[in-house]
């Protein structure tokens, strides 16, 4: 929506989110192997999150498209890059504990936090004006570095780091051979496959948010409360899906998650307008804890041992590849034939993949 404030053509915005997804998915790929290389996860998410924070609040210097388009890449690279790094550190802690499946309670605390920054960034935005948006950037990130740096990370309590020497892990490691043994675990691929699928139409949807908001009528603070209630229910889900896992299995999870977006694009198809489009967010919000919290802790489990942080890597990079690939198709969608359209193609694969997934279901009872 800041784009789209400064004078961003929808043509525009969609390039520019393709550009931040690429960026992202590069740098998930890129960091997620140093870290997994050099065992220093601690410095990489300081000085990645630093660098990150820096390019957006550069954004406020310039209003040209190709020095936004640039910032908006490092933005993606550098701090959007790290979060698969902390899912498999969150993950890794766990397990030593034998609790695997409790992912999701802690990553539903993290939704505490968006929900309420949604509304509390939208309600500023739209009392102060877009002013304050850079200044809330600084301040968050303050916060999020000072819990970074408060954490112990050693041999001992440090998930990420390996006992063994690093000298010799560093050695050991290699992409190419990473990415093979992960491309050849067949129930890792299909898994993948199904969430390209169900991300290409969520990040094709969630790209244009404010967009479709705006054309509506909305504004700023009609984003932020958006994004407080499609926030909101993960704190739920994430803890449901924590108990869920321990009685069924992560792919039914996956097809649940798929039946609520179904539902949820379908009353926006039936009922749009602005109002609607905000409260149906809890939907999607629902659907989103439930099936993040399955297929990461899911694919963790599969990975090898010496690649856990680069599988994970890898794969969020690919599912990712859902979101390079829907931005400039919903974009131009979009762009000719409106909004509902990009919708109602979204549901019409949602639908599709839902059927595949549930005949897996049954083939594999």
């Amino acid at each position: 929506m800041y784009i789209l404030e400064i004078g961003f053509t929808k043509k525009e915005i969609s390039f520019a989110v393709s550009i931040f997804t690429i960026s992202s998915l590069i740098g998930q790929n890129l960091i997620g192997f140093i870290a997994d290389r050099y065992k220093c996860s601690k410095r990489i998410l300081v000085i990645s999150i630093c660098i990150g924070v820096s390019a957006a609040v550069s954004m406020a210097l310039s209003k040209q498209i190709l020095f936004i388009n640039s910032m908006i890449a490092i933005w993606g690279f550098f701090l959007f890059g790290t979060v698969p790094l902390s899912d498999a550190w969150f993950i890794e802690v766990l397990k030593k504990h034998n609790r695997e499946n409790d992912y999701g309670k802690i990553r539903g605390l993290g939704s505490i936090g968006y929900a309420l920054s949604g509304v509390l960034i939208g309600y500023l935005l739209q009392t102060l004006g877009w002013g304050i948006y850079f200044f809330y950037i600084i301040i968050s990130t303050c916060f999020l570095l000072l819990s970074i740096l408060i954490l112990t990370f050693d041999k001992k309590s440090n998930p990420i780091r390996a006992e063994a020497d690093i000298n010799d892990t560093i050695a050991q490691i290699s992409i190419k051979e990473g990415l093979s043994q992960i491309l050849a675990i067949k129930p890792l691929r299909s898994m993948i496959l199904i969430l390209f699928s169900y991300y290409f139409v969520v990040k094709g949807i969630y790209s244009y948010l404010g967009v479709l908001l705006s054309d509506l009528g909305g504004g700023p603070l009609s984003l932020g409360i958006a994004y407080f209630l499609e926030a909101a229910p993960e704190i739920i889900s994430f803890f449901l899906a924590a108990r869920l896992l321990t009685r069924f299995k992560s792919q039914g999870l996956i097809f649940i998650s798929f039946i609520i977006q179904i539902i949820r694009l379908t009353l926006i198809l039936i009922f749009s307008n602005t109002l609607v489009i905000m409260l149906l967010g809890m939907l999607s919000g629902l659907a989103y804890g439930m099936q993040s919290a399955a297929y990461k802790t899911y694919i963790y489990k599969l990975a090898p041992e010496k690649y856990k942080i680069s599988c994970l890597s890898i794969s969020e990079s690919i599912i990712s590849l859902s979101g390079v690939i829907s931005a400039p198709i919903f974009g131009a969608v979009i762009i000719k034939y409106g909004a509902y359209s990009a919708i109602a193609m979204g549901l019409a694969i949602d639908i599709i993949v839902a059927i595949i997934v549930a005949l897996n279901l049954l083939r594999n009872k």
